[in-house]
């Protein structure tokens, strides 16, 4: 059997995994790193191959490495990170490939998940197909006639940054109404707040009194009923929905893939961005696509990123 070893490198967390050719994950690991310097991420990743090893019976033949930032794939270089604000222009591909003795291949994280939601998850009945992963960011990766759209200059699918909204919430990339700052985690919590604050009641206001309050906490409010807590995933959707709607009327893609922690929340998030994508479209006579749950995981971009090492896409 061939192996395929797949990385994918977070702020906080370095996962790994075996994958068969087709897909199928033989062994997977994550563990907590020191988020600082790139040596440490390549050190918490090699460590976790023996083991992999030992419980897949195979070695690894060729290893894919997906991390979030502006990632040059051709060079297999870092330039920048949000998650990793100390890294600069890593040659992160030739260190992994010195310390494990494996040709690698680099990709950008939502690009990698896209491409195996793509190849073997949730889109891979689709010919077209885009992915969005809602968590404390939004990222993004577009997949067209089977094959990673990077865009001139590596850095398509950076939907996140799109403006949906002139007046909107502030951004991190220092814009105002982007996509990120309208359907992420902090925007479902900022909902809640603002209508807690509002005099509204909710089982959610000891949390923001205490200044915990989290989106998952909102996702498992809004499953009992909390109504604030349901307004809130809806508003979220509804935002999220424009940001589909632009999507569907520039790519028009099959299926639009929503992974993420925001999305856990299932159809109380993404039945109002459906109806709100429905509504923007029909005025226009688009082609709604298909809006599915993400199906692969925390295991996405692990089996993206050894995915595309096996085509030689990157």
């Amino acid at each position: 059997m061939v192996a395929l070893l797949g990385v994918d490198i977070g702020g906080t967390n370095v996962k790994t995994a075996l994958v068969s050719v087709d897909g199928a994950v033989l062994s997977f690991a994550s563990g907590s790193w020191s988020g600082r310097g790139p040596a440490d991420a390549v050190e918490t990743a090699a460590l976790s191959v023996p083991g992999l090893v030992d419980e897949a019976g195979v070695s690894p033949a060729v290893c894919g490495c997906a991390c979030a930032g502006l990632v040059d794939s051709a060079r297999g270089v870092v330039h920048s990170s949000p998650n990793l604000p100390t890294w600069s222009d890593v040659r992160l591909a030739d260190m992994l490939s010195e310390r494990l003795g494996l040709n690698v291949k680099l990709e950008n994280d939502a690009n990698a998940a896209a491409f195996a939601e793509f190849e073997v998850g949730a889109a891979r009945e689709a010919g077209n197909a885009v992915m969005l992963t809602l968590g404390t960011g939004v990222g993004g990766g577009i997949v067209l006639g089977g094959a990673l759209y990077r865009g001139s200059h590596g850095s398509a699918g950076e939907i996140g940054h799109t403006t949906i909204d002139l007046d909107g919430a502030a951004c991190v990339c220092g814009s105002r109404g982007c996509l990120e700052g309208m359907a992420s985690a902090g925007a479902v919590v900022r909902h809640a707040v603002e209508m807690i604050g509002g005099g509204r009641e909710s089982a959610l206001s000891p949390a923001v009194s205490a200044g915990t309050l989290s989106s998952r906490d909102v996702g498992a409010a809004a499953a009992r009923g909390d109504e604030v807590a349901l307004e809130s995933l809806a508003a979220v959707g509804r935002n999220l929905g424009v940001g589909l709607a632009n999507i569907s009327q520039i790519l028009d893609p099959d299926v639009i893939v929503v992974g993420g922690g925001v999305a856990e929340a299932g159809d109380l998030l993404l039945a109002p961005a459906r109806e709100e994508m429905r509504a923007r479209l029909s005025a226009c006579d688009f082609r709604a696509p298909l809006i599915v749950a993400a199906e692969l995981g925390e295991t996405a971009g692990v089996v993206g990123a050894a995915l595309l090492a096996r085509d030689g896409r990157l």
